[in-house]
Order: structure tokens, then sequence, then C-alpha cells
């Protein structure tokens, strides 16, 4: 995503960075809670984004006591905060950077309210824009708060209990933090909509989804997830290869399936050690790989990859399998082309007609025809009804 309007603060230890769609989401949120004249709507979308910007500089503000830099970014669901020095953060510091934004909101809020109690206690009335401004910041602020405080992950809350779940019970308090967090994001969705507030109901449903696919991987993880070293592997590794020393990050990835031996890295590491072999040609370990992960957890290029392999060991059925979703996903005449082998080695002549047919449409040149894998299915009525029509097409 592009940004725009980041911004370096206090020598480079913290950036504010923004996102197109954080302008779009603070002036829809405006005219959610303005009412009346444009100028109206406009006061409440000014208030929303320093307000979401203030709840973050929270965050921040923790981050810089702890001797770590952060970097904020302004986007379509809010904000988030990174800190630069994950190593300066235990359970407990963690738990005070979770609560640090609803705090500063809950602040702002209170600093709103005695400026309006200061000012009718002392008979100095404040102006009808200061008053407005004013009475945004509170409304803004405290529900903003409250909401952030939702026990539901990325909440601030969700990630508050998830941390505390974790460091008490292990992987076993992440699953039940994020089945907390299924029951009330779904509860909070059925309030919300019940009492009309769409956007409320469709945003808490939006969480309680993301929980629930969260809530099924977990119960993949094993204890060698949390660990921040095994995490960095990966990335390590990806490093290694786009620098070339391709024999370097295959060791790091099979160094990092033995040492895991299940769970979500061991997953991911046999993905991406099974894509480094096929690019390197060896397409039977890439192939061996492939088959012990599901699917499902693939990225499209990877399902290309698998494709391709399992052509290279003569595994058509699952070649033809994912040539479907590939061409679904990606069409194009060479994934056509590697269904329709697929279908001539489980000698389907209908179906590889079919996808020559497609291959030849999306662009391939109608002479690859009479390529060797074809030979099975060759002498079938359908294939060559199909090669002689491509010959009359021809003249």
């Amino acid at each position: 995503m592009a940004r725009s309007g980041g911004v370096n603060l206090l020598g480079g230890r913290l950036t504010v960075s923004t996102e197109p769609f954080f302008w779009l989401m603070s002036g829809f949120l405006g005219m959610s809670f303005g009412r009346g004249s444009p100028g109206e709507i406009a006061l409440w979308a000014v208030v929303v984004a320093f307000s979401v910007l203030f709840h973050e500089l929270g965050h921040a503000a923790i981050c810089l006591a702890f001797g770590s830099g952060a970097d904020v970014t302004l986007h379509g669901m809010g904000g988030s905060t990174r800190p630069r020095d994950l190593k300066a953060f235990g359970t407990w510091r963690t738990a005070m950077l979770n609560l640090a934004g609803c705090a500063a909101g809950m602040m702002l809020a209170a600093v709103a309210f005695g400026t309006l109690y200061a000012a009718k206690a002392l008979g100095s009335p404040l102006t009808a824009d200061a008053r407005r401004i004013a009475v945004a910041l509170i409304e803004i602020n405290v529900w903003f708060s409250l909401f952030n405080l939702l026990p539901v992950m990325p909440m601030d809350g969700g990630k508050f209990i998830s941390g505390l779940l974790r460091a008490r019970w292990g992987v076993n308090g992440e699953r039940a933090g994020h089945a907390l967090g299924l029951a009330l994001g779904g509860a909070a969705a059925l309030y919300f909509l019940k009492g009309g507030a769409i956007y409320g109901a469709v945003l808490t449903g939006a969480l309680a989804l993301g929980e629930g696919r969260s809530l099924k991987r977990s119960l993949s993880m094993t204890e060698a997830d949390g660990d921040p070293a095994l995490q960095a592997e990966l990335p390590r590794a990806g490093e290694l290869w786009s620098r070339e020393r391709r024999e370097e990050a295959v060791a790091v990835l099979v160094a990092l399936r033995e040492k895991t031996k299940a769970g979500l890295i061991y997953g991911e590491a046999t993905i991406q050690l099974g894509f480094y072999q096929y690019v390197l040609g060896r397409n039977a370990e890439a192939y061996a790989l492939f088959k012990t992960v599901p699917e499902s957890d693939m990225p499209s290029v990877v399902k290309l990859a698998y494709a391709d392999a399992a052509l290279s060991v003569k595994d058509f059925e699952v070649a033809l399998r994912l040539g479907r979703t590939n061409f679904h996903n990606a069409p194009g005449a060479q994934t056509a082309a590697s269904a329709a082998i697929a279908a001539a080695g489980l000698g389907d002549a209908r179906e590889t007609v079919t996808w020559l047919k497609t291959a030849i449409r999306q662009g391939l040149a109608p002479a690859e025809i009479r390529a060797k894998e074809f030979d099975a299915v060759r002498g079938s009525e359908e294939f060559k009804e199909f090669a002689a029509d491509l010959k009359d097409d021809a003249r």
C-alpha cells in the first residue's frame, strides 16, 4: 500500500505514515458521527483523524519510554504502532504497550470534559465551535477506547488478553484467547445489528471471522511457533536466497524443519523449501515436500510449482486438480496446457481436448499438440477430430 505524508520525529526515533484509506475512513466516520452541515461533518472527521493519531502516539510513548523506536501507520482500519526493538518488551511491558492507546484516548476525553466543566464553573462559556470540538473529542475517544478494549484480535483488548494467556498457558492460552475473541466478537456483532449500528456490526463480525480463522490456525501450533529465534529463521532463509546464497538458504530451512518437527513454522518452512528446491530443478524433492502440506496453505505461485513438479513425477491426478485451480487463479496458455498434459497422462481424451482448445484460445501455438505428452490420447476420436479441425482452420 502506498503511503503518503510520512514524517520522522524525535531524531528519527518515531515515524508517522498515512495510507490513503485512512482519510476515507476518517471522512466516513465523520459522516456517521456528525450531523447537519458539511462543516459539522468535516469537524468530526478531523477530530476522528486526530483522535486516532493521539491513540497511536500513546502506544508510541511506551515504546520510547522503554528505549525502542516506533513506527506509526494510520490506515483504513484506524492505526497501528510497531516497536522497532521487540526484545525490549516482556509480558508486562507488552501489556502496558497494548493498553497505552486506550489510556491516551481516555485522557484526551478527560481533558475535553474538564475544559467544558471548568468553563461552566468559571462562568466563561466556550465558543460554539470550541464546545462542539470538546463534545466530539469526548464522544469519539470514549467510544473508540471502549471499542478498542474488546478482547478480540487485533483490537488492543484482544492483544492484551492474548498476550497474558499466551504467557501463562502457551499455545493453549493463545487458543483460548482466539476462542474468547470469536465468542465475544460474534456477540458484539449481534448487539450492534440489533441496535441498527450496521458499521459496528460489520466491523465486529469481520473481527469475529478473523478470530475464527486464527483459532483454526492455532490448532496446528506447537510451542516452537512462539520461539522468536525460530521465527527469525524463515526471513533469514529468504534473505540468503535473495543474495544468491541459495544452498545456504536451503540448509537453513532443512535445519529449521528438523528443529520444529511440526506446527506453523514447520509448515511454512516446508512450503518455502519445496519452492526453493523446485527453482533449483529438484522436482522430485520439491514434489515430496509439497505433498506433505495442505494445498490450502500454499500461495498461488507455489501451487504452480507443485503442479509442474507433479507432472515431472507423473502424478497426473494431483497435476490436473492443481491445474484447474491454477487456471482459475492465473488463466493463461501455460496453465491450460499443463492441465491438458495432466489429463492426457490420465488417458482422458475429452478433458485433454477441452484444455487444449482453451490453451490455443489463450495463445498456445497449435503445433504444440504434436508434443509426445499427448501420445496417450492421440489415437482417440476426440483428439483426431480436434486435430483435423485445427488443420482446416489453418487452411
